[in-house]
């Protein structure tokens, strides 16, 4: 099983695509602008994605010989959670060869804090794994080394000859909210002070209804390494570069009763994309914060949950046997740490007026048609315990994309 440290989006307020010179070759952009009330939580997700860095096709897959960030290893010499130069580790198929001269630079893909700011992630097009991304970890002059999130893309055939793939920079703290931009700063590092916050969902843990392990607020002050986005308890530290994934939400809170607005631009998602949905421990029931970075609102029919396979529907009615839901967080109710409106599960059996989407408390009505995902919208998929832990992918297509 694997397990993406994941992804991300914002409720949608404006949109306006703006055709490239060379729309043969290159895809849409557009811009978005996302009102964030004050004293309130609001739902966050990006639509967009940043200009590709690279563009190409996969020439072969191999291992490298040596330990690359995410390799299983023995954690025992000493237990610290790190992997220690004599600790054994398994040489996963990892490095992706790149078609022809790709040109690039050692290590250009690699983070460099104060020299190289972006990180990256390999984001495949085409094969058994369109939709998926992996983070860089490495390249030469002519291949990319990943790390697979426990994923084994050599058993699932997902880089041949044909297999096109983007190396894309992922948005962080600093592109998304530039100088502290669409949040209140801090002008102090208390927490009893701090103005505004942004909220990590948790992606590790087993269970529902789970607290954000992570926050960071925007300091504008001028003590330490002066002005800059911080990590909760760990204020020495500018955390411009801490990156905010594209395939899950995350929470900006407000504190204090201005509001505030947020503008984003990139390029529009034109291709499918797929993100693991599952559970983690034997016979506990699993929230995931998901998020489609697709530049539109979304109908519960649009989503392809129950096409997809990932989503177990509900022969009943019953609340007492329903399996998995989709619960709708909504930015537009105002509060803090608000639980989710509404939830909705697939009926699988033949009462009138059929199988379909409903909505819990609403069973005579086929709720296929409902939005969840919208400019104050966003969705957590609950998924029901089998026992043992599951984890299966989840590829949905633009709506916008014929």
């Amino acid at each position: 099983m694997f397990n993406h440290t994941r992804r991300l989006l914002i409720p949608l307020l404006a949109l306006q695509c703006l055709p490239l010179a060379n729309a043969v070759e290159t895809e849409p952009v557009g811009f978005v602008t996302v009102e964030l009330a004050g004293n309130s939580d609001s739902y966050v997700y990006i639509p967009f994605k940043r200009p590709p860095a690279f563009v190409g096709a996969a020439a072969s897959l191999s291992s490298n010989g040596v330990y690359d960030v995410g390799e299983p290893f023995t954690d025992n010499n000493p237990a610290n959670g790190v992997r220690d130069a004599a600790e054994a580790f398994t040489d996963t198929n990892n490095v992706i060869t790149l078609a022809g001269t790709p040109g690039l630079t050692a290590s250009q893909f690699v983070y460099s804090a104060g020299v190289q700011s972006n990180r990256y992630y390999v984001f495949l097009k085409t094969g058994t794994r369109i939709g998926m991304y992996y983070t860089v970890v490495g390249n030469d002059t002519g291949s990319v080394t990943v790390d697979l999130a426990g994923d084994d893309i050599a058993a699932a055939g997902a880089i041949t000859e044909s297999t096109t793939l983007e190396v894309i920079p992922y948005d962080t703290l600093g592109t998304i909210f530039p100088s502290g931009a669409g949040v209140n700063p801090s002008t102090s590092h208390s927490i009893a002070t701090r103005q505004s916050e942004v909220l990590i969902p948790n992606l590790g843990s087993a269970g529902t209804n789970l607290a954000s392990p992570v926050s960071y607020y925007y300091y504008n002050g001028v003590a330490g390494a002066g002005p800059g986005w911080r990590k909760a308890g760990v204020s020495a530290v500018i955390a411009n570069d801490d990156v905010l994934l594209p395939d899950a939400f995350f929470t900006v809170r407000h504190n204090i009763s201005t509001a505030t607005s947020l503008t984003f631009t990139g390029s529009v998602q034109m291709s499918q994309l797929t993100t693991p949905v599952g559970t983690i421990a034997n016979s506990t029931d699993q929230d995931n914060a998901v998020a489609l970075p697709f530049a539109t609102e979304q109908t519960l029919a649009q989503l392809k949950l129950w096409e997809s396979g990932v989503f177990a529907g509900s022969s009943s009615h019953s609340l007492a046997t329903r399996q998995d839901q989709v619960l709708v967080k909504d930015s537009s109710v105002i509060g803090k740490n608000k639980a989710a409106g509404t939830s909705y599960y697939y009926y699988t059996g033949a009462t009138a007026p059929g199988p379909g989407w409903r909505k819990s408390g609403v069973s005579s009505v086929i709720a296929n048609d409902d939005i969840v995902v919208s400019p104050t919208k966003v969705i957590v998929i609950r998924k029901k315990s089998t026992g043992a832990p599951v984890s299966a992918l989840w590829t949905v297509k633009p709506p916008y994309v014929p």
